[in-house]
């Protein structure tokens, strides 16, 4: 196998490839068995490792090589993305429609049982757009503005997320999800359970729909290297975020498709804003305090974040494994077939 970066400069990720022409699937899976120790330690220093040039073809075949580098794959789900089951442990990657943007993330940060590992699988490759960017979360905290760092530091952040009731069939453009359709039950009891095992404050409004808010230091101390992470959902979950990625995609596609997008997104930014309290917003987030986080600030942390994004175009049977601790991940706007899977561990 051969070893090398798409670039020297970020060396995210490291690429394996085959020294020749495609290796099947069970060739992978021994190299990787045969190579663990490495892995591991590439995967730390690194912070992502792309799988390129194999004979993936399967939900199950990516299931396989995931199993093969971390065999502690998990399917419980406490995210905001809607997704389709594709295995036991493999799931589309959203369900999103493809002009929506994912900003940079890492997976739920905003628990307390955030996943070590995340893995994608592209299984049809992009006709436009499309592509999963990455980021160093390490980098993105060292070049912060020291004082607005600081600031999240010593307040914290405090993640809203509020979800529609089961029978609401009011298709609002602002929803994701209703709460039922996130837990995957309507047994209320349930839904409590799991909201108190993950620090979660629960509220049930009056319309039956659930509010959920947890706090969090915002910043985390990676377990293996001790180095400091940006480590939460400010730049996804805050009201302004979508507006404030748009034009950043925008300037980067110039399609008449992402104009549109980004002027309507604006425009509901700014309705939201003008209807709605902080805390009835479908999503956003305050410091740990309840104040609010400056737009300014959003779109410094966003800034910092393109600075260090690496973006690459998927390609048929790519696989990427992701240190969640480290390094983050999002999705482009696309336009035509595409399908992306997911799998993470514990």
């Amino acid at each position: 196998m051969k070893l090398s970066y798409l670039s020297e400069n970020s060396k995210l990720p490291l690429v394996v490839s085959p020294d020749n022409g495609t290796v099947g699937k069970e060739q992978l899976l021994q190299w990787i068995a045969a190579n663990k120790a490495m892995l591991e330690e590439k995967l730390t220093a690194s912070g992502a490792i792309l799988f390129r040039g194999f004979d993936i073809q399967t939900p199950k075949d990516f299931e396989d090589v995931a199993k093969a580098v971390d065999n502690d794959l998990k399917n419980d789900y406490m995210g905001t993305s809607p997704r389709d089951k594709k295995t036991d442990y493999v799931f589309s990657a959203s369900e999103l429609p493809g002009h929506y943007p994912i900003m940079q993330h890492c997976e739920m940060s905003f628990l307390p049982s955030a996943p070590r590992r995340l893995f994608f699988y592209c299984h049809i490759e992009p006709v436009y757009g499309g592509e999963t960017p990455i980021c160093d979360f390490r980098k993105v905290y060292q070049q912060m503005d020291p004082a607005i760092r600081s600031e999240f530091e010593q307040k914290g952040v405090r993640h809203i997320r509020n979800y529609s009731a089961p029978d609401d069939n009011s298709k609002s453009a602002f929803q994701l999800k209703k709460w039922n359709e996130m837990f995957l039950t309507t047994d209320k009891k349930i839904v409590e359970e799991k909201c108190k095992a993950n620090d979660i404050q629960l509220e049930w409004k009056d319309n039956n729909g659930l509010r959920m808010i947890n706090k969090n230091a915002g910043i985390l101390t990676h377990p293996k290297t001790g180095e400091k992470v940006w480590f939460n959902h400010t730049q996804v979950f805050h009201v302004s975020a979508a507006m404030i990625e748009y034009d950043k995609i925008h300037a980067r596609q110039k399609r008449w498709e992402t104009f549109k997008t980004n002027l309507l997104l604006h425009l509901m930014t700014w309705y939201k804003k003008l209807t709605k309290e902080p805390n009835d917003q479908s999503m956003h987030v305050t410091f740990g305090d309840g104040s609010a986080i400056p737009d300014a600030y959003v779109q410094h942390i966003q800034d910092v974040i393109w600075k260090n994004m690496v973006i690459e175009p998927w390609r048929k049977g790519d696989v990427i494994c992701l240190d969640n601790f480290s390094t983050s991940h999002g999705r482009l706007p696309y336009y035509g077939p595409r399908e992306v899977m997911v799998c993470w561990t514990s």
